[in-house]
């Protein structure tokens, strides 16, 4: 049953407001869009879910009561809403506002954009100077910034002109790796003032100075040499990554790719990210995957999770991920890219993944990889072997060694091992700008972890 609300009524005439700064929000399921915050009202629209609202206000109602992505959920406030997915509801309705109940939404956050550093910059566990230092970015460092949040005051003058202020930078990711896997936290922050939209031009090449050229020193007669004994070849020592298939993941960090040098180079198989959160779409999915088939590859997409506390958000997100890289017959099985925890603790976590594995299932058929560092699925998931020995026996284990196998966590996957290895986020290969992510798959024949 769809949130189009079976109700219990209470009428209220006038809504106490509990709220009054202006928040966004996407809906999780479908939601009637009411002219006053009571199921007597009139339903002016019915929103989709994923839909984005502009909320003014939080207001105490009616009682309301229904099923939103499989959960009963009831309550008495309703979120006064100004916008839809960015028009004013006024241009589109005629009224100022229209209210919609407030447990079929949650939290829309802003697709994340990209910043360089300017100058050499420290950045630390809160947006404070005496914060925890984790990093000094150099110049020229792509950060990936989430939000911008308020902090200590800060001052600098490392652009030749001196600026301060209170304003930070929450960064998810540096030069392509998550914060998570390089210092263990979730984010870190930086001064807004020492990072802008576009990469440092380059420092001018210096020409060098002219070297006369040397007087030729006489070459003298080389003493004949006997022929030498040839030696036996050694037999070669097998590699032990003989039997495995070279391959890499990609995102918007990348850029435009080069895919026939990224074939010519040998790799054999891409995973790409499609899909964050319950809103976001990486704007290089459709190209890069296009272009990966085209010269060959196997490829695949991933969704990077957002874990929330809000309903249903593990299906929206298993949604929004289907319905984007919109997976088909002879590509690699979907990839759950699991680096937050979103607040949640073990036990809700664990809960989250399995709510997302079964939606992804439901849609379409087969059993998602996971991919997860050895340290988070201990830390954060208690080490559980409840999914490999559940059907989800795929594992894309994120373990940077240059040993000749990663670390497995879940009891090596309660015994299955691991199916794909990332080994480094520093490689580079051939028709790629920077740094790129590289991958082993456990096996030369891609059968077993194709779609059906």
């Amino acid at each position: 049953m769809s949130a189009l609300f079976v109700f219990a009524v209470v009428a209220v005439s006038v809504p106490a407001e509990t709220l009054a700064v202006t928040t966004s929000k996407a809906a999780i399921c479908s939601v009637n869009l009411r002219s006053r915050a009571t199921t007597n009202a009139a339903s002016r629209a019915t929103i989709k879910a994923g839909t984005k609202v502009s909320v003014v206000a939080t207001v105490v109602g009616g009682s309301w009561r229904t099923t939103c992505a499989g959960e009963k959920v009831s309550g008495n406030r309703w979120l006064r809403i100004k916008s839809i997915d960015g028009r004013s509801v006024k241009s589109l309705y005629g009224v100022t506002y229209l209210y919609g109940a407030k447990g079929l939404f949650k939290r829309s956050a802003p697709a994340p954009t990209t910043k360089y550093a300017v100058c050499s910059t420290k950045v630390r566990t809160s947006a404070a100077q005496t914060a925890t230092e984790k990093a000094t970015l150099d110049v020229g460092t792509k950060v990936l910034v989430t939000a911008t949040v308020s902090g200590s005051t800060w001052s600098t003058s490392c652009t030749g002109t001196s600026t301060s202020g209170t304003a930070w930078y929450r960064i998810s990711e540096i030069d392509g790796a998550s914060v998570q896997s390089l210092y263990g936290v979730a984010y870190v922050y930086g001064p807004k003032g020492r990072f802008k939209a576009s990469a440092p031009a380059p420092s001018p090449d210096v020409e060098p100075e002219a070297v006369p050229s040397p007087t030729p020193t006489p070459v003298p007669t080389p003493t004949p040499v006997p022929t030498p004994t040839p030696v036996p070849t050694p037999t070669p020592t097998p590699s032990p990554f003989a039997n495995m298939s070279e391959g890499i993941d990609v995102s918007h960090w990348q850029g435009t790719i080069d895919w026939a040098k990224v074939a010519a180079s040998g790799k054999r198989f891409v995973y790409m990210k499609a899909s964050e959160d319950i809103d976001y779409i990486d704007p290089t999915y459709t190209f890069n995957r296009q272009g990966a088939k085209a010269v060959g590859l196997k490829v695949g997409a991933y969704h990077f999770a957002r874990p929330s506390t809000e309903l249903g958000d593990a299906t929206a997100e298993a949604d929004h991920f289907v319905d984007t890289a919109t997976p088909i017959k002879g590509e690699l099985l979907p990839v759950l890219d699991l680096e937050r925890t979103g607040g949640l603790g073990t036990k809700a976590l664990k809960a989250w993944v399995k709510a997302y594995v079964a939606r992804v299932y439901e849609r379409l058929g087969v059993r998602a990889v996971i991919y997860v560092s050895p340290s988070f699925w201990q830390k954060y998931m208690g080490d559980t072997v409840w999914f490999a020995e559940n059907g989800y026996d795929m594992l894309w284990v994120a373990h940077w060694t240059a040993a000749y196998v990663p670390t497995v966590p879940a009891l090596n996957w309660s015994g299955a091992g691991w199916t794909f290895w990332q080994y480094t986020s520093s490689g580079t290969v051939p028709g790629i700008s920077g740094r790129v992510d590289l991958n082993r798959y456990n096996g030369t024949g891609f059968k077993r972890v194709l779609i059906p």
